[in-house]
């Protein structure tokens, strides 16, 4: 089961002080390989009971359900009442007998599954010393919960007494199969004023003291590991008649280093065909020999060799490797990158030029259905839009639709599918944008229920027309099923007092345009001409094909819609898109033609 073993270095009561260092080999300071027959009680300490453990969890957690061998840690979750709960599980520390300040610290372990299995790898303050939680600190190196099998956390907590606690975060989706398939190495690199989390060496999220303020920064003190499988609890809820009993957390090692590892970083999710995407090898220096190999359908377009690689991708999802040399010795990286599927419009929730299987049913402010464009030169020049000015006294302002247009929205929050909107408005540039997705039985019960799942965008033009993605942001109620939307909200400028005047338009549903993305890609020199290009002010494309062409849009590098133009354009004929507010630089024009085939040209908006 160990990749390797390593003698334990120290005994007893341990506390260090460390600070990780980048141009040297990884020196172990502590080291826990449960290679024993019981819980070594030198390092590690039972915590037991119920009682919901501040969070209404529903195990007693027992000595018993820890079991050491064969090289693992066993945490074992049961379905048997003890001492008034309904399931017993276990919990251990190793407070006051490995404490640390700073440092690398890992664990390779493997997830049980199901609906209300919440296990975690996490540390606490050892003295209290800025006072009980959460103002001395948190450290969730990770955490689970079953109804997302394949997501990871990774969270710090500090801030006043509950209720106004805060925390900050991130999270890791593997894509592919979930965290109960096989075993897993989660980290902290934990330094002043700096912790970063990691997936298999993977570096996905990096808190600073600039996240925490004007809070106290706590994370200066000695810290203890906590290992854990709880049930239930406010945030996994319960099990559920889906959940499977027994569950098993095993864990292989826990570590403790003083050296930053050789990481990865870089996007694991990114646009069909996305061009130009820069992914980094950390903490290796110039003597290190370095090979990356990208996926099949995508090509390495600049920094093999180097700890900067440049990829340019295609439409297929695939591993990206770094094959990495050091006097240290010879390291493999691996991150699996997703490519997300070339993308047109498939349904239309609200548009104001044609009937919508939505229903207006609620705004707080004033609503103008079917009102004149205010700006038809721009991306949207359809006669009838929405207006919408929002009622300042309102701090949740909200415009509600009722209907059921999408029976699942599972490819919405996988991104197979998107929702996109066209906004004009005076608000300020960075203006955000919420789209929720409701349950309307649920969502007569208090915040989260209901709420299946929330998108959001950001304004970045003001009185003009723009084209916004409303991305995927988070799932609010893991409860309500996805099929069951029968609500959607707007939210124009949440958690203010606003009240600015907002027109939009098309709020529309995008799905995968295409069965095999790669096949349909044609020669764009048969298909249209761009002129002038470079340009400044008008682009002018030409279609020279024999199809019609339904939809043009023109794609920032890094696969983003800058503009999106629904107009028909017929063999032979002309579409001129104003781009005058278009910042210079080298974009993408891609077309889709009315027999579903694509095309993609270069254009360059000239300074």
């Amino acid at each position: 089961m160990k990749r390797f073993r390593l003698a334990l270095l120290l005994l007893g009561c341990t506390y260090l002080g460390i600070t990780l260092m980048h141009a040297q080999c990884p020196k172990l300071v502590w080291a826990e390989e449960f290679d024993g027959t019981s819980l070594d009680l030198q390092k590690w300490t039972h915590q037991t009971g119920g009682g919901g453990w501040g969070n209404n969890e529903l195990q007693n957690y027992r000595p018993e359900n820890t079991t050491v061998g064969g090289g693992l840690l066993k945490i074992t979750a049961k379905r048997e009442n003890i001492g008034g709960n309904a399931y017993t599980s276990s919990r251990i520390r190793s407070i006051n007998k490995a404490d640390f300040t700073y440092g690398r610290m890992e664990a390779r372990i493997k997830m049980p599954y199901g609906q209300g299995i919440w296990p975690a790898f996490w540390m606490m303050p050892t003295d209290d010393r800025y006072g009980g939680w959460p103002k001395s600190g948190e450290i969730d190196i990770m955490e689970y919960i079953g109804r997302e099998p394949k997501k990871i956390y990774g969270t710090i907590h500090f801030g006043p007494d509950w209720p106004n606690n805060k925390s900050s975060g991130g999270s890791y989706d593997a894509y592919r199969e979930d965290f109960s398939k096989e075993f897993h190495v989660f980290a902290v690199e934990w330094e002043p004023n700096e912790i970063r989390w990691y997936v298999d060496d993977y570096l996905y999220s990096t808190k600073k003291t600039t996240d925490v303020a004007p809070e106290r920064w706590p994370f200066d003190q000695r810290f203890h590991f906590i290992l854990n499988l709880a049930v239930g609890g406010n945030w996994p809820g319960s099990p559920d008649g889906s959940t499977v009993f027994p569950q098993v957390l095993e864990v292989d090692y826990v570590r403790v280093y003083d050296t930053k590892a050789t990481s990865l970083s870089g996007p694991r999710s990114v646009p069909f065909k996305a061009p130009f995407t820069v992914y980094t090898l950390n903490g290796v220096d110039n003597t290190a020999k370095i090979t990356w190999e990208a996926p099949a359908g995508a090509e390495i377009s600049s920094g093999q060799g180097s700890s900067n690689v440049v990829i340019n991708w295609g439409a297929n999802s695939g591993d990206l490797k770094a094959e990495v040399e050091t006097a240290c010795g010879k390291k493999t990286l691996s991150v699996y990158v997703r490519v997300e599927p070339g993308l047109a419009k498939a349904s239309a929730l609200e548009n104001f030029d044609d009937s919508s299987p939505l229903k207006l049913t609620f705004s707080n402010g004033t609503f103008s259905d079917n009102f004149a464009n205010p700006n038809t030169t721009g991306i949207n020049s359809t006669p009838l839009v929405g207006k919408y000015v929002r009622n300042g006294g309102s701090q949740y302002d909200i415009i509600v639709y009722e209907g059921k247009p999408i029976s699942d929205l599972s490819p919405f929050i996988n991104k197979e599918r998107k929702f996109f909107i066209d906004v004009y408005t005076n608000a300020p540039v960075g203006t955000e944008i919420l789209f929720q997705a409701e349950n309307t039985a649920r969502s007569a019960q208090n915040y989260p229920t209901g709420r299946h799942s929330r998108y959001q965008a950001f304004t970045t033009k003001q009185n003009e027309w723009e084209r916004l993605e409303l991305a995927y942001l988070d799932r609010p109620d893991g409860g309500t099923a996805s099929t069951a939307i029968d609500r959607y909200v707007l939210l124009f400028k949440p958690n203010t007092f606003s009240s600015h005047t907002y027109h939009f338009d098309n709020l529309d549903a995008y799905a995968p345009a295409l069965t095999s993305i790669r096949e349909a890609l044609i020669d764009a020199d048969k298909v249209f001409q761009l002129s002038p290009n470079p340009g400044q002010e008008v682009l002018i494309l030409e279609n020279l094909g024999e199809e019609a062409i339904l939809q043009t849009s023109l794609l920032s590098l890094d696969g983003r819609i800058v503009q999106s133009n629904s107009e028909k354009v017929l063999p032979q004929q002309i579409l001129e898109m104003n781009v005058l507010t278009t910042s210079p630089g080298t974009y993408l024009v891609q077309v889709l033609r009315a027999d579903g085939k694509m095309a993609v040209k270069k254009w360059v908006k000239a300074k």
